[in-house]
């Protein structure tokens, strides 16, 4: 929803609401919710986990990242995004919807505000299903945001098998104008690309360390499909210059990997940035 590259970043899910004999009581059909899922790897092909939005000639922007849910009551569940945005969903009869629509929410991420106005959700198992219409609220103007297939897995909180298929070293694709794949966009300065190879190495558990062309180590914390820099802020000094990282999300199926990165310069300039990788 950002403009040019910035995914937004959303996770939803429900649960069957009827059982074999009948509907499940109310609590147990909330609590069913709670927990961490994820986007799955998005794919242009299907759209899936492709998000459409009406810049200059339409922008599609891959959706990545998590959501935790809590029960808020038998008919309430919270959901609480990785970019610090929280939601508020009814239980109805086939899956999820907001509570009210128009609920909006300052991304601190990305800079912006936006106001979600329809979100359904569907789940069998530990996969889920979900469509989102939004607008995001810029300094120029409003643009609309339509997400029709969305999806998402469950994951543990704890998943020390997940890491192994981040590990090896990754080549950048060339940009893509359409997605802004490849692509930096700083504050003021034109839109570069990015290019080289990205290298991480397991440290223990969930843990990995991403190594980048500019010799800066980051740490991140994978679960499932989705790795996460942890902790959520980190420096990296290069010749007496800093650059500042405030969020790096990185979705893969082990041979291809997408992902969003927000941070600052060495001049304390905001950027962004999405990569579309594959294994080497």
């Amino acid at each position: 929803m950002a403009r040019r590259l910035s995914p937004l970043l959303f996770v939803l899910t429900t649960t069957a609401l009827v059982a074999a004999c009948g509907s499940a009581p109310a609590e147990s059909v909330a609590e069913s919710y709670q927990g961490r899922w994820n986007y799955d790897l998005p794919d242009v092909a299907t759209m899936t986990n492709i998000a459409t939005m009406n810049i200059g000639e339409g922008l599609r922007g891959p959706q990545i990242g998590d959501i935790v849910f809590t029960s808020a009551g038998p008919h309430r569940i919270v959901g609480r995004t990785d970019v610090g945005c929280t939601w508020q969903f009814d239980i109805t009869d086939d899956g999820l919807a907001l509570a009210s629509p128009g609920q909006t929410c300052y991304n601190p991420t990305a800079g912006y505000a936006y106001t979600m106005t329809e979100w359904a959700i569907h789940v069998s198992g530990i996969h889920e299903t979900e469509s989102i219409k939004a607008i995001s609220h810029h300094s120029d103007r409003d643009y609309e945001f339509d997400l029709a297939h969305g999806a998402r897995t469950r994951t543990t909180e704890d998943d020390p098998g997940s890491a192994k298929a981040f590990l090896g070293t990754w080549s950048y694709g060339p940009p893509d104008p359409a997605t802004g794949a490849n692509t930096q966009l700083t504050v003021g300065a034109a839109p570069t690309p990015l290019t080289g190879t990205l290298t991480i190495t397991g440290d223990y558990g969930s843990r990995v360390t991403a190594h980048t062309p500019d010799g800066c180590d980051w740490t991140l914390l994978t679960r499932g499909d989705t790795a996460k820099l942890d902790p959520p802020a980190q420096t990296c000094t290069v010749a007496n210059s800093a650059v500042t990282l405030t969020y790096w999300t990185i979705v893969t199926d082990g041979s291809h990997q997408i992902s969003a990165v927000y941070g600052t310069t060495p001049g304390n300039t905001r950027f962004s940035a999405n990569g579309d990788l594959h294994k080497r």
